[in-house]
């Protein structure tokens, strides 16, 4: 083959991790993958993080199934040269990344115009997700590029509005007409109608397209108890009905909310759970374990697997008190700030654990949401224990999503069983694991990107937050 636009891809641990696949992507059009030896080391090292344990050991998977087939496509290099490269630390892998692509230049320069030259590459990159590594390879004049493969532009989602006649509000549904903007399927609108004796437009219903109609979301829509809630007499919180109508439909298999702290999101995805336990028989929840700094502590905290997901789980069983709170306050308007309504006592927990049923994390909900004495528990489960797991019949709550790579919630979604419906919950603006994620990068702006559009699939971007007036201050502000 010719070396011609052949490149040497030196490669980093972070993408490997970020996403496994990326070795096979990068090795299209017969680049050559460089892995430097103490990446190699350090990617040993991420098999005993809980958010990398698992793409960690497919990438050494991937990296032997590749050397063990001799193509040459896929080199180890070892102890890489730190001549003239002051300042770098051969202590750090990421350093020998830079170490190793300035050699193979090095090579690459030397061996130019030989005949029966062993450089089979015309070119040398870096590929890393650290913003740094690709600073300082700049300065030391090598090519070096983010890895692009999953990421995915930033865009705005923003619930549409149409001009509706008032008298629709009486109907189930209205056509879908071709004067309004291109509108996905299950996508929510906000119907503005003539409603206003003075003339004033005014929002007057939500509605969500199926096929070639809307149907009007009812405003007596509720899951568990829990009803849309405004803040401040500011009008019904439209948001919340489109989710409400997403998460309770049994032809949307997956849904995406995505919002600010405070929009409702996890409450509402719980109360559609509790809502249809008997539909689907299971409920499981997960949400990302992000460790400061990035280090591994669950395994120095005391007790069980259980309660060493405590606190990472205290904000779902928070929202499970405030559903069995709504239940006893006779279903008023309760959702996103039921915090607001029934404030919470001091980490006292009001669900508790229950002896004897399935799983590790079970939780006793009997006597506690709206149609809880009809089922006894809902799972806990970490997030390496879901992925590689094909659920049946199963609810599965995926909570804090902005803090999962793409290849997580690809490796989710793909293997859900029949009757099984996935709910995707985050923030774009708060993403935690900002040494490999970004607003283009993580796994709910992917699975928004890519998946939106489908009957089965509903995507909710919350505008409002239904909190007080200082939180939602910060929100806006800071």
């Amino acid at each position: 083959m010719s070396n011609e636009n052949k490149k040497a891809l030196v490669v980093d641990a972070e993408v490997l991790v970020y996403n496994p696949e990326s070795i096979k992507t990068l090795r299209k059009g017969g680049n050559i993958l460089y892995i430097p030896w103490a990446v190699l080391l350090e990617l040993e090292q991420l098999r005993g993080k809980p958010e990398s344990r698992l793409e960690a050991d497919e990438a050494a998977t991937r990296i032997e199934e590749i050397r063990n087939q001799q193509d040459g496509t896929l080199r180890v290099f070892q102890n890489p040269s730190f001549a003239n490269l002051d300042g770098l630390n051969r202590k750090l892998a990421k350093h020998h990344v830079i170490a190793t692509a300035k050699d193979l230049q090095a090579d690459m320069q030397k061996n130019k115009g030989k005949r029966g030259g062993k450089i089979d590459f015309e070119s040398v990159e870096i590929v890393s997700r650290e913003p740094i590594v690709r600073i300082l390879a700049g300065e030391l004049k090598i090519v070096a590029k983010d890895y692009l493969s999953d990421q995915v532009p930033v865009r705005e989602y923003r619930t549409k509005e149409i001009r509706v006649p008032a008298t629709w509000i009486y109907r189930e549904s209205f056509p879908y007409r071709e004067e309004f903007e291109k509108i996905e399927q299950n996508e929510g609108v906000i119907c503005v109608s003539d409603c206003n004796p003075t003339g004033v437009f005014c929002k007057s219903f939500a509605a969500i397209r199926k096929g070639d109609s809307f149907k009007i979301i009812s405003k007596e829509i509720e899951a568990a108890g829990i009803r849309p809630y405004s803040l401040n007499g500011n009008g019904p919180n439209w948001y919340q009905y489109i989710a409400l109508e997403q998460l309770l439909d049994p032809e949307i298999e997956l849904v995406f909310l995505q919002g600010g702290a405070g929009s409702g999101k996890t409450l509402l995805a719980l109360a559609s759970a509790v809502e249809q336990k008997n539909h689907y028989g299971r409920i499981v929840i997960t949400r990302p374990m992000v460790h400061l700094e990035d280090e591994d502590n669950m395994g120095f905290l005391p007790g069980n697997v259980e309660e060493k997901m405590d606190p990472w789980l205290r904000p779902i069983t928070q929202n499970l008190n405030l559903l069995k709170m709504a239940k006893k306050k006779g279903g008023e308007d309760q959702a996103a700030s039921a915090s607001r309504s029934f404030p919470i006592s001091g980490g006292k927990k009001i669900v508790k654990k229950k002896r004897g049923v399935r799983g590790k994390a079970g939780v006793n909900m009997k006597d506690g949401a709206e149609g809880a004495d009809k089922y006894d528990k809902i799972d806990f489960i970490p997030l390496d224990y879901i992925r590689g797991t094909t659920f049946h019949r199963t609810l599965l709550i995926i909570d804090e999503a902005q803090n999962l790579t793409p290849h997580q919630v690809k490796t989710i979604v793909t293997r859900a069983g029949e009757r099984t419906k996935i709910i995707l919950t985050g923030d774009l603006g708060q993403i935690d694991r900002r040494k490999m994620l970004n607003e283009r990068s993580n796994g709910l702006a992917y699975g928004i990107a890519t998946m939106n559009g489908p009957p089965a699939v509903g995507v909710t971007t919350f505008k409002d937050t239904v909190r007080s007036h200082l939180a939602s201050l910060a929100e806006e502000r800071m």
